[in-house]
């Protein structure tokens, strides 16, 4: 049995029965988090942390542990607030679900994940949100939320998002890859407008559809469909031109849009008067778009690099880590879509036929912080801010989550910022049998996860039921 089945084994047996939940623990139990270094995005201080229950509940000096507390020391550690990952796939068409992926985020130091609830056949929006919402309740560890994600733009959905703001999920998505997006126009702006009003965050992804679909034109007019050509049939330039007409609908309308999976300098470039001035345009980037060019694209194994956007440049991952560092980007996330080997290396896979995404929800964090921290003098409060504070402002979970904080959900990490492995695929608890990590010496890791005051992972080992996360309900967006 490898490392990663063992602890998967042992989590779930921890869970029994399918839907089986934690037997409930008596409301004075007590955390004291002792020694350690506190980081919150407005700044690093030396301080104890006392939870009680599910509550952070006093953060200060030389704090004195109560009767029967357990006590966790942290000297030369750092004490973060949980990491907060608003994109990756749970749901079904991926090989992971919400158990094997909260088990890879909370071993990463990832409290609470967002995923999306995408309409089937006849499914209305709140269906679907029905549907997903029974799958956190019996599988996840991680504490969940969920993006309603439905096509194309109506006045259904327009009447659904009240409904959404009620259920605490106030979000959707839109792709903006598709080839008839622009069909669509009229009802996508009467659609936002209405998700201004009602507080609703849109995610877009954007890439214009119809300058892909003629890239791939192109492409199979010349025979050159092989995976080894996908860089070509998704140019930066669709990137730029969707990105810029996503930050125009932001200035319009004054809705909330959300840019998911940044991946290039021009596409950064585009945002920035929106940003500037003043509008609800928020940026997230990928991890793999960080540590990885499109040099992979080009070798034999390219297909297991597959992504959507493609890798760039290291001119551009170079634009996306200053954008890190000095606040162009407000949240780094996985898009965590995985798929075994296998799977990415299918034979019949072509430039039009894919599987795009990659496993990272494990090793996002400790990458970041190697590279980043260790690496580019990224601060330690950005670092937090960017995968875990400014994500819970956007998607309306703060100051209940993304803050070491009183009064805030006792999600913790504790981070030992010396401690150095080496990645392997064995070590990913998710269900993807590779990594595109794999040999990387990394330094800074999780060494304790605690999930609203229970420690759910501890040096190796997954403590965490499945049905124990919970699905975490948000308040709609407001301007600050």
């Amino acid at each position: 049995m490898t490392r990663r089945e063992a602890v998967r084994s042992l989590a779930v047996g921890l869970g029994g029965c399918a839907g089986a939940r934690p037997a409930p623990q008596a409301a004075a139990r007590e955390i004291l988090i002792r020694g350690g270094r506190v980081v919150n995005a407005d700044g690093v201080v030396e301080a104890d942390v006392r939870i009680a229950g599910e509550t952070i509940v006093e953060v200060g000096a030389r704090l004195a542990p109560r009767p029967g507390a357990t006590v966790l020391e942290a000297a030369r550690r750092l004490v973060l607030p949980g990491g907060i990952d608003p994109h990756t796939h749970l749901h079904p068409g991926f090989v992971d679900d919400l158990t094997t992926g909260s088990m890879a985020a909370l071993a990463g130091g990832i409290t609470t994940v967002g995923t999306f609830a995408s309409t089937q056949r006849s499914e209305s929006v709140m269906d679907a949100l029905d549907r997903l919402t029974a799958r956190v309740r019996s599988e996840a560890l991680a504490d969940v939320f969920l993006h309603a994600q439905t096509w194309p733009p109506s006045s259904a959905l327009r009447a659904a998002l009240p409904a959404l703001v009620k259920r605490g999920q106030p979000s959707f998505k839109v792709f903006m890859v598709r080839a008839e997006f622009a069909a669509h126009l009229d009802e996508l702006i009467l659609t936002l407008e209405a998700a201004r009003e009602a507080g609703v965050v849109t995610l877009m992804h954007c890439e214009d559809g119809a300058m892909l679909a003629a890239a791939a034109r192109r492409l199979e007019a010349q025979g050159r469909t092989a995976l080894r050509y996908f860089a070509e049939s998704r140019p930066a330039i669709a990137e730029v031109a969707a990105t810029g007409q996503a930050a125009a609908l932001c200035e319009s309308t004054g809705a909330p849009v959300y840019v998911v999976h940044l991946s290039s300098a021009r596409a950064l470039e585009a945002c920035r008067t929106t940003r500037t001035a003043g509008m609800p345009l928020f940026v997230e980037t990928r991890p793999v778009y960080l540590h990885l060019t499109d040099e992979r694209l080009r070798g034999p194994d390219a297909s297991l690099y597959i992504g959507q956007p493609p890798l760039r440049p290291a001119s551009d991952s170079e634009a996306l880590w200053r954008g890190l560092i000095e606040g162009d980007i407000d949240v780094l996330a996985t898009d965590h879509a995985p798929w075994t080997r296998e799977q990415k290396l299918d034979p019949a896979l072509t430039v039009t036929r894919l599987r795009p995404g990659v496993s990272n929800l494990q090793f996002m964090l400790p990458m970041y912080f190697s590279e980043g921290v260790g690496k580019r003098n990224l601060p330690l409060a950005r670092f937090v801010a960017t995968t875990s504070t400014n994500a819970a402002r956007i998607f309306g979970l703060y100051p209940k989550k993304g803050a070491v904080r009183e009064g805030s959900d006792a999600d913790v990490v504790i981070w030992d910022p010396a401690r150095t492995e080496t990645i392997t695929a064995d070590m990913d608890l998710s269900k993807s049998d590779y990594t595109v990590y794999e040999g990387w010496r990394v330094t800074g890791w999780p060494v304790i996860t605690i999930r609203r005051g229970e420690i759910v992972y501890e040096s190796g080992r997954l403590r965490a039921r499945p049905g124990s996360g919970m699905l975490v309900s948000r308040q709609p967006w407001r301007p600050a």
